[in-house]
């Protein structure tokens, strides 16, 4: 399984807001993590963490209350990695969609997958 489809999974899945609020505070942390990096690098790459970080918010936002407009599940990933690609910072992006299944994973809320990100 792709992390295309893991992604997926989970938001048709009971764990859906889990996952999003995890993710969310995984990405907050990962913001801080890039602005200690080197000036050139780490104020782009926080820049990029800070705008996934609000599609993540506003994903959440959007599964709390139907009223409010998210991202389709299915171009959710791919708004991720074009603000993450922006920033070249796609290893937050990465670490933070990693450590988030893996906590919903320890949790049992989803199933491991030999094939996670």
């Amino acid at each position: 399984m792709n992390i295309q489809d893991r992604v997926l999974g989970i938001l048709n899945s009971d764990a859906r807001e889990t996952f999003l609020l995890a993710l969310g505070h995984r990405m907050g942390i990962f913001t801080r993590e890039a602005l200690d990096e080197d000036a050139a690098h780490g104020t782009q790459q926080a820049r990029a963490c800070n705008e996934m970080t609000i599609a993540i918010w506003s994903q959440v936002w959007a599964t709390r209350d139907a009223k409010v407009e998210g991202y389709p599940d299915s171009e959710f990933l791919p708004v991720l990695l074009e603000k993450a690609d922006r920033g070249n910072a796609r290893r937050y992006l990465r670490h933070s969609l990693e450590s988030s299944m893996l906590m919903l994973e320890t949790d049992g809320a989803i199933e491991p997958d030999a094939t996670s990100p």
